[in-house]
């Protein structure tokens, strides 16, 4: 189903990507890359009125999660079943590298010289040289580490453990890991909050978000939220988290004063990656079974439409200018 115009207008935010193949013309209209599993795919979807279908670029086998670097325009899409990292334009919405990877690169992140991947397999995180794919550095962390998170400055990153119920944290600088937190059963996104105080957990198998203190390096407390957590983001202004629960089909949104379920908002089956526009009023979540990214508003705790995307819909990012 494609979302109404209006619904479409309304989910309009003020990030936007200039230039592209489908992009040059509407520089004030958000653009989301929707990585689809099953198509083997990256999607363009501008958040624009009319519902125009999203620009499919062909990425390769079995894709999983993406990066967004620094400059809003150098994609980095790990297939951990191949052993490779894709590196896309999205302006020119071409392939511009592939980078061969030891193990399953799953979780990415990048700055404007590493890109750093969490290995699913060999239990470490490695650094690129972004420009070559040359192996510089590489760290254990716990068992089967997922998505990894970079704080603002590129100094520290924090990775979810799946297999060993906790979070790496690893200095970037060193490439040493330099502690560990224990949080809830097979952790497996996480995101730092807008203040980077505070850390947020989805763990999938005890169906709760732990909330961390990142100062004293302590979980805070542990929410229930569904069943299933496999998406997590804050909202830009911090006053609450949204947690997609892949067999509710339904969105939690977290109060961060209460740690209280504030209300829940059905989606399509199975959603998993989750992204938050700037204004903290619009969410887009990608809905696996479903083959569509939902658009909520999240002041009434409505979904306000589906957007139809090629098949599997996982993970997606936000293009910035």
């Amino acid at each position: 189903m494609i979302a109404p115009r209006a619904l479409l207008r309304a989910a309009a935010v003020a990030l936007a990507l200039s230039g592209g193949a489908a992009g040059a013309a509407a520089a004030d209209v958000p653009v989301l890359a929707v990585v689809s599993q099953t198509a083997a795919t990256v999607t363009f979807l501008p958040m624009a009125p009319g519902g125009e279908k999203g620009e499919e670029v062909k990425i390769g086998e079995a894709p999983a999660a993406i990066g967004v670097g620094p400059d809003g325009r150098s994609l980095y899409v790990t297939h951990p079943d191949l052993g490779r990292v894709t590196l896309l334009d999205a302006v020119t919405r071409r392939i511009t590298s592939i980078f061969q990877v030891k193990g399953q690169p799953f979780g990415v992140a990048a700055t404007d010289e590493h890109l750093y991947v969490s290995d699913w397999s060999r239990n470490r995180v490695h650094r690129l040289d972004v420009a070559t794919g040359a192996l510089t550095g590489e760290v254990e962390v716990g068992k089967s580490p997922a998505a990894l998170v970079m704080t603002k400055s590129g100094a520290r990153a924090y990775v979810a453990n799946r297999e060993s119920d906790s979070v790496s944290i690893v200095d970037l600088k060193t490439m040493t890991a330099t502690g560990e937190i224990k949080v809830g059963r097979a952790p497996f996104a996480l995101a730092l909050a807008p203040d980077e105080r505070r850390l947020y957990v989805a763990n999938v198998q005890s169906g709760d978000l732990s909330v961390i203190d990142l100062e004293s390096g302590q979980e805070l407390k542990r929410v229930p939220v569904g069943r299933m957590p496999y998406g997590v983001a804050p909202t830009p202004d911090g006053t609450q988290v949204a947690v997609t629960n892949q067999q509710d089909g339904a969105v939690a949104l977290v109060d961060v004063k209460t740690f209280e379920v504030r209300a829940k908002v059905k989606v399509g089956q199975y959603p998993e990656g989750i992204w938050l526009a700037p204004d903290a009023k619009t969410a887009a979540v990608a809905n696996w079974f479903d083959d569509s990214v939902s658009l909520i508003n999240l002041a009434t705790a409505k979904e306000l439409g589906r957007v139809t995307v090629p098949a599997g819909p996982r993970y997606l990012a936000a293009l910035a200018p």
